[in-house]
């Protein structure tokens, strides 16, 4: 063997040992299930084997020490051929907060479209998630296709530079090298990194810590505009949701991509820099005089010098509006709707929780807005009916006190309040907190399962018997509604939910929707569609009964219920021969049973 053989030799062996002793670790781990149970981004429902939810096993990779909510939304694992399957990816506006998820738009937008379409099922799964930005959605783009979607919705842009991997995080002390971070993603499905990040995070999980999750992810207080960290989270952004749009766009999935709004006019600068705020109080004086143009601009202009970035940035939606030139997706602007309809005509109170949560109306605005824009496709324009109901427009009493408290723990802290000890911002988020558990049996009930994060199901259970003992139907179906959404396939809900609707007419947008959902989720029963054509009927509404008449005669040809609805159909429809044909066969039914 000659010198250069021997060489060549060496080196390949001293190569190739520490790629065969990792291949090792990582087969034997995964041989032995090290983390199994955290690999995928889709389980099994619990006690539904034929449904998939989100793994929030699996989300905890994007975050150390930290696993956000993820809404509870289940889809079938094996998707039926007259399925519309959309996905949304986002942060905490799209996952819901601080509402629970069935307030969110992606769930708005769900109720939208099962409301306005026959002969489709409407599956919308939110994926959003807090402090999620372009690098987890990018990462969470690949892997969702072999679940089939029909439809991409994006509405983010907001965590660019303190969400998880941004620009200015403290989350991970990553470098700012965009490709750098894409690899440390990759390397993440790997279970011998999983396993050394495990071990890190043992190590350094700090059990005092009590400040608020946007305390804690700051790094530089104050992002310079037009800096490079500014410019280095626009750039992140541009060419991770231009690859998550070319990747969906190349499996022929449509993407609709939303502009980010934020509350300009009830929300200063979180800064302490003195220009940003004096340019702010500008705004305010020229807000007061009636000069709303100036007055607009000028806010846009206190919000764009804030170095505090959790609000982001005009190029950001720059960046969004170029997509709809360079790329095929459709840009749908939540800006714009969401501006045109606050109370002063520009971003506020009216439609923002705090400084950029959309409240229960932002919701409903977004969720339409991206309604509209999904109408236009082919998939879905043969399929859609004008309902005479719409979602329930109004929050329960105990959502609003959910998220009211919720959100006031975030607002007690760092960087909304300023120059206190975190005991003195505990302090007063206490006293916000009993003032709410004062209130009333339902406020207190929702103020605890606020803080002290309790199964909302559980609770909600509590609050219906309550408001059952005091005689209050409105209350009690109002949160038989947000019950339905986490327990679809409780029969025994379902059953007594419908019994207390039915004759309470005050209430019927609720078990119009309510029923819907139950069809569409699987209890595809006759029963159901002849209680909702009962009150389509009673509406004079034959176009969206005709539909589930037909359906529940397909299904039970001699149900006395179905028989008598296809009476008072054709009564309805001035067709004597047909209503008298229905209604002999409704008597013969009656003298079977």
């Amino acid at each position: 063997m000659s010198d250069k053989t021997k060489i060549a030799v060496f080196w390949s062996i001293t190569i190739l040992l520490p790629i065969i002793f990792l291949s090792f670790i990582e087969i034997s781990l995964r041989l032995g299930g090290y983390n199994a149970e955290s690999q995928e981004l889709f389980i099994e429902a619990p006690n539904t084997s034929s449904f998939l939810v989100s793994n929030p096993k699996f989300i905890e990779r994007y975050f150390p020490n930290f696993v956000p909510q993820i809404a509870p939304n289940a889809f079938r694992k094996v998707k039926r051929s007259n399925t519309f399957r959309v996905f949304v990816f986002g942060g905490s506006s799209t996952q819901g907060f601080p509402y629970n998820f069935y307030y969110s738009f992606a769930e708005q937008l769900e109720q939208r479209l099962l409301l306005n379409t026959e002969g489709v099922h409407v599956e919308v799964i939110n994926l959003g998630m807090t402090a999620v930005n372009s690098y987890v959605i990018r990462d969470l783009s690949q892997r969702v296709m072999e679940y089939e979607p029909d439809a991409v919705i994006i509405y983010a842009g907001h965590n660019e530079y303190y969400g998880s991997f941004g620009a200015a995080s403290t989350q991970f002390g990553f470098v700012n090298n965009i490709y750098l971070k894409r690899i440390i993603l990759w390397l993440k499905d790997l279970r011998f990194y999983q396993l050394l990040e495990n071990i890190a995070s043992s190590e350094n999980k700090d059990t005092g810590e009590r400040r608020t999750m946007m305390a804690k992810v700051i790094r530089d207080a104050d992002i310079e505009q037009d800096g490079e960290i500014f410019d280095h989270g626009i750039k992140q952004y541009e060419l991770n949701i231009k690859d998550v749009i070319e990747h969906f766009t190349s499996q022929k999935v449509p993407v609709f991509i939303g502009t980010v709004a934020s509350n300009l006019k009830n929300q200063a600068p979180l800064t302490e820099d003195e220009t940003a705020l004096n340019i702010y109080k500008e705004a305010q004086l020229l807000f007061e005089e009636g000069e709303l143009v100036k007055a607009l601009s000028t806010y846009i202009e206190a919000k764009e010098r804030d170095g505090i970035r959790f609000r982001a940035p005009n190029r950001i939606n720059d960046t969004i509006r170029d997509f709809g030139n360079t790329t095929s997706a459709t840009v749908v602007d939540i800006e714009h709707i969401l501006r045109a309809n606050s109370e002063s005509g520009i971003e506020d109170a009216s439609l923002f929780i705090d400084h950029l949560h959309p409240n229960y109306k932002g919701h409903q605005l977004i969720a339409e807005e991206f309604f509209n824009a999904l109408l236009d496709m082919p998939r879905l324009q043969s399929r859609i009916v004008n309902n005479g109901f719409s979602p329930p427009t109004n929050i329960s009493r105990f959502e609003e006190t959910y998220s009211n408290v919720a959100i006031s723990r975030l607002l007690a802290g760092y960087p909304f309040t300023k120059n206190i000890t975190v005991d003195q911002e505990l302090r007063n988020y206490e006293a916000i907190f009993n003032g709410y558990v004062k209130r009333s049996y339902i406020d207190s009930l929702a103020a605890y399962a606020s803080k002290e994060q309790i199964h909302t199901p559980i609770v909600l259970t509590e609050v219906v018997n309550e408001s059952q003992l005091q005689s209050d139907t409105v209350t009690t179906i109002t949160h038989y509604y947000e019950l339905l959404k986490w327990q679809l396939n409780s029969i025994d809900l379902i059953e007594k939910g419908i019994e207390l609707a039915v004759n309470y007419r005050d209430t019927d947008e609720y078990l119009v929707i309510m029923l819907l959902q139950i069809l569409n989720d699987g209890n595809y029963d006759p029963r159901y569609m002849d209680v909702l054509s009962s009150i389509y009927l009673l509406r004079e509404n034959t176009t969206n009964a005709e539909y589930w008449l037909k359906e529940s005669e397909r299904i039970e040809p001699n149900s006395p219920r179905m028989l008598y609805n296809h009476t008072r159909f054709h009564l309805l429809r001035q067709d004597s021969t047909k209503m008298q044909q229905y209604f002999k066969r409704f008597m013969e039914a009656q003298k079977r049973n």
